[in-house]
C-alpha cells in the first residue's frame, strides 16, 4: 500500500512539469486561431511564438502568437514558403 502512495505522489508531482513542457512546445494552444488574409491589419506589439518552417519545402501553414498593444494574446494562421528547396 505504501508503494502505491509513493508512486501516486511522484506522478502527481511530475504532472505540472509535463503540462508546462506542452505549453512551451505549443504556446497559444488555448487561443482561437484567426485566418490571415491579404491586407488584414494586425496590431502586433510583441511576437511570442512563430512556426519554424525552415526545414519544410513548398507552401506550408505557419502560426504566429503575439501580444497586441493592449497586452491581449492572439494567434494567426497564414501560409508561407518553407525554407528549403526541393533540390537541397
Amino acid at each position: 500500500m505504501k508503494l502505491a502512495s509513493v508512486v501516486s505522489a511522484v506522478i502527481s508531482s511530475l504532472a505540472p512539469m509535463a503540462f508546462a513542457q506542452d505549453a512551451i512546445k505549443n504556446p497559444g494552444a488555448d487561443l482561437p486561431t484567426t485566418e490571415y488574409h491579404y491586407g488584414m491589419t494586425l496590431d502586433v506589439d510583441k511576437v511570442l511564438h512563430r512556426t519554424d518552417n525552415s526545414s519544410k519545402v513548398g507552401i506550408v501553414p505557419a502560426y504566429m502568437v503575439y501580444l497586441d498593444h493592449q497586452g491581449e494574446a492572439h494567434k494567426v494562421r497564414f501560409l508561407e514558403w518553407g525554407g528549403r528547396t526541393s533540390q537541397s
